[in-house]
């Protein structure tokens, strides 16, 4: 399982909305001034995400959560996401360079299957979307001594 600390927001409807904070995993690596991923990171560190959970531990607006999803539900996504338009645009054009076709008719049926990939993919998302799979669970809470009264102004609460 996947876990991220989060605090709770809003309470709707048996629902709870929790804000996280963007990180990568990498942060604390030495090399992270000269890797990609710790580049990356300076741009969407401060980035807040808002996921919907569902709220079975009843926690009120200011408690600390974490939130858990299953690794495999994330690896599946991911593939999906990632290889299956690759995929599609690599196999249209593989078909239209065994066609004998102009260079350009190739590299435009690649972009076609690349687009039918996307598309494919928004199929899959469309068959998953209401699945629990890949539905954030709220794992553990814990009562925070936040001010709530202060709480419409502040967006998130630094979270170790």
């Amino acid at each position: 399982m996947l876990t991220e600390k989060g605090l709770v927001t809003h309470i709707e409807a048996g629902e709870a909305w929790v804000n996280t904070r963007a990180k990568l995993a990498c942060a604390s690596c030495k090399v992270e001034s000269t890797c990609g991923n710790g580049i990356l990171e300076k741009y969407i560190g401060d980035k807040i995400f808002v996921s919907k959970v569902a709220n079975h531990l009843g926690a009120r607006v200011g408690d600390e959560v974490t939130i858990a999803l299953p690794k495999a539900a994330v690896t599946r996504a991911s593939l999906v996401v990632y290889i299956l338009p690759l995929f599609s645009m690599l196999a249209f054009a593989l078909v239209a360079q065994l066609s004998n076709w102009s260079e350009n008719f190739i590299i435009l049926t690649g972009l076609l299957g690349f687009a039918s990939g996307l598309f494919l993919v928004r199929l899959y998302h469309l068959k998953v979307k209401s699945s629990d799979e890949f539905e954030p669970k709220m794992i553990s809470k814990a009562e925070t001594d936040f001010d709530k009264r202060q709480f419409d102004s502040i967006r998130i609460k630094q979270i170790d």
